[in-house]
């Protein structure tokens, strides 16, 4: 009589990594390294189309370069999900260890094409970052093809293998989303392509980004205080608001410009370009006189002599500035810049396009000392006494913002065009920029 035995049991095949889903089930270690690697190239190619365009302003070389490496990086990506082969994995590490080693050259030597051959680029986050993904796909990848056996394992919490892969996918996501902001996007566009320090250049392409985007800047090339600028050789003191930034004045000096990103730079350009227009329509004292303007100050090194149209300060409009800056009080002086004083309650009004038009006000020890016929005679740091023995009184401001604008042609304020103070304006107080 037979006996009925369960048969023995059968050894499953070893592995072959070549089939498509024999190693890469999602539950095991390599599936899961499979996953995160894919993540990785998508990630990478994202941050490569994302900034195509600018590469593209630069040369349609460098635009086309990125866009088929992102195609290819998308490629890898779903080859690694979908048929992860041996060829895929080969693929994975030839594309993304040209990219690595072109990444390598253009921070060290310099690329071999295009208006950058001979110029090494700055290290950012966003270049660094997708390097990193595509240093870790190679890694994946070359872990993959060396040890596909030892990585068929699967492990015995099954639910780890979700989270770890949407943990990767989060991480990757978020980390190129904020590479793609326009903190650094912005940086990118002012700066030509993030030029490295050795490049003769890059100050020349910074420097006209901040003039044609309407910002200062305390960049290379504006000068910083040295006490040689005419603006500090003949001005008066930093007032207290200055030096104690109370009332939105910074201090004396530059301006560091704020990146901003291409529609705001469209509106702000726009915007500059109507303050122009009113610098070129009153191009003297007596134009502005003609046209409503009144003194309000006299000519005062590194701020011009203000002429004041007080009609306009109900709103803010930047082809209809409030106040006028000159050169002196003659008929004859020359305009040198604007000034937009605004009526606006405990905040600055909306302004200019962006973060760089910083407001500010004269509060500081009871404001200005100002006359009956609105002039003033007296600057914050004037006692209260000294202000009633000039014929004036102490006028707060308190919802008075200002902010200057030194957008004139042919006399652009080296520390910013929104800087309280302009350096290149020196002379004589009470006389004109011209006298020594």
């Amino acid at each position: 009589m037979a006996v009925l035995t369960d048969p023995p049991p059968v050894a499953a095949p070893e592995p072959d990594p070549s089939t498509p889903g024999a190693v890469w089930s999602g539950s095991t270690v390599g599936g899961v390294l499979r996953w995160v690697i894919a993540a990785a190239a998508l990630g990478a190619a994202v941050l490569h189309f994302g900034y195509s365009p600018s590469h593209f302003d630069r040369t349609w070389e460098y635009g086309a370069f990125l866009v088929a490496i992102a195609w290819l990086q998308v490629a890898v990506a779903v080859g690694l999900v979908s048929r992860p082969s041996r060829l895929v994995l080969l693929g994975a590490i030839t594309v993304n260890v040209v990219v690595v080693g072109v990444w390598i050259a253009s921070r060290t030597v310099g690329v071999a094409i295009g208006p950058d051959a001979s110029t090494t680029l700055a290290v950012g986050y966003p270049d660094a970052l997708a390097t990193s993904l595509e240093t870790l796909v190679v890694l994946g990848a070359v872990v993959l093809l060396a040890a596909p056996h030892a990585l068929d394992r699967r492990g015995r919490t099954a639910w780890a293998t979700p989270l770890v892969v949407t943990l990767a996918l989060v991480l990757v996501a978020g980390s190129a989303a904020y590479a793609l902001t326009p903190h650094f996007t912005a940086q990118l566009d002012a700066s030509g392509g993030s030029r490295g320090t050795n490049d003769p250049r890059a100050s020349a392409a910074a420097a006209s980004s901040r003039t044609s985007a309407g910002a200062g800047s305390a960049g290379p090339t504006n000068p910083a205080l040295t006490g040689d600028t005419p603006c500090e050789k003949s001005g008066p003191p930093a007032s207290e608001g200055q030096v104690f930034d109370s009332a939105g004045h910074f201090h004396r000096g530059p301006n560091k410009q704020v990146p901003v990103d291409e529609p705001t730079r469209l509106t702000l350009e726009f915007q500059q370009a109507a303050a122009r227009a009113v610098a070129q329509r009153y191009p003297t004292v007596a134009d502005a006189e003609r046209a409503g303007y009144r003194k309000s100050t006299v000519y005062v090194p590194c701020i011009g002599a203000h002429y004041t149209n007080i009609e306009l300060a109900k709103t803010f409009d930047p082809s209809a500035p409030s106040e006028l800056l000159y050169d002196g009080t003659n008929p004859d002086s020359r305009i040198v810049g604007l000034s937009y004083l605004v009526f606006h309650d405990i905040t600055p009004p909306e302004g200019f396009a962006g973060p760089n038009d910083i407001w500010h006000q004269h509060t500081f020890n009871g404001g200005l000392c100002i006359d009956k016929n609105g002039l003033v005679v007296g600057a914050e740091s004037t006692s209260a006494e000294d202000c009633a023995a000039r014929g004036g009184h102490k006028a707060p401001l308190t919802n008075v913002w200002m902010v200057h604008d030194w957008v004139v042609p042919g006399f652009e304020c080296s520390w910013g065009v929104f800087a309280s103070e302009c350096p290149e304006l020196g002379g004589r107080a009470g006389g004109t920029a011209w006298d020594r």
